[in-house]
């Protein structure tokens, strides 16, 4: 009698976890610059709608896009995907979407935004630590609106000067520190595995969700490694990942799927980029 209540107690215990679980999409996607072309087939123009396409039919509940000029191309590339709230550096001075998030309003509440450069000056605009484009962290506080579960999500696009990518890893590691709730971090880091930054941004709060994955999937023709690459990375997967999904160590994450998008796109079956898009899909 005691054996069956304690039974029937675990089994409530257990149900009621599964049914009050935050289960949702992360997306984080480098589209390539608009400027980084070497022909027309590389354009913008060319490639905006096979963008878009990767973007809405994975149309993740929380979205990190790197490379993105300015704030139109990032409503283009979100066009028809209207439950989105969309994030990015816009002043008077200027639009500066690199990098920048969307948020589904269907899943998500979102409590606070904000962003900062990465670079000597306490977060303050700059050029970095060694001169290059500049370089910025952009989060959100989130809360789910089925079971009121918060979370911060947060993205960067690091500069691959060394200087710069130790650096922003760095400043990045302290600011999860920081941060109490659960924390996804989607961004394209410049950084492999093995490099020294990679584990300087990791420290000892934050797990790669390609390492605790239950299901790796790819989607494309080709399965072969170098498809899956950055190229300037290395040819070799997952050695050459530089786009990762973070999550914090301390929270009891489920990565239930980690997926690739290595399609071929458009008349002419090209990359949309030349880095591959990842989605995964979270259960916390």
């Amino acid at each position: 009698m005691v054996k069956a209540l304690f039974n029937s107690l675990v089994f409530l215990f257990l149900y009621h976890t599964q049914c009050y679980a935050l289960d949702f999409s992360v997306m984080t996607f480098n589209t390539m610059c608009d400027f980084c072309h070497k022909n027309s087939d590389d354009s913008f123009s060319s490639r905006k709608n096979s963008l878009r396409q990767v973007i809405k039919e994975h149309s993740a509940d929380l979205i990190a896009l790197q490379e993105v000029r300015t704030g139109e191309q990032v409503h283009t590339l979100l066009e028809g995907l209207k439950d989105y709230q969309v994030f990015y550096t816009d002043s008077f001075l200027m639009s500066y979407a690199d990098p920048a998030i969307a948020v589904n309003t269907k899943k998500f509440q979102v409590l606070e935004q904000g962003q900062f450069w990465l670079g000597p000056r306490d977060g303050k605009f700059s050029f970095g630590w060694k001169f290059a484009l500049p370089r910025q962290a952009l989060w959100v506080k989130l809360k789910s609106l089925s079971d009121g579960q918060e979370l911060v999500f947060i993205t960067s696009h690091f500069d691959n000067r060394v200087e710069n990518l130790l650096g922003s890893a760095q400043m990045l590691n302290r600011f999860t520190q920081e941060q109490k709730l659960p924390i996804v971090f989607a961004a394209d880091t410049n950084c492999v595995p093995d490099f020294k930054g990679y584990t300087q941004l990791l420290g000892t709060n934050l797990i790669n969700a390609f390492d605790i994955k239950e299901k790796f999937s790819a989607k494309g023709k080709s399965q072969k490694d170098e498809d899956f690459c950055y190229s300037r990375k290395g040819d070799e997967f997952p050695a050459c990942r530089v786009d990762h999904v973070l999550l914090s160590k301390q929270h009891p994450w489920k990565v239930r799927e980690w997926l690739i998008d290595a399609r071929r796109l458009g008349e002419k079956e090209r990359f949309p980029s030349d880095h591959r898009a990842i989605i995964n899909q979270l259960t916390l």
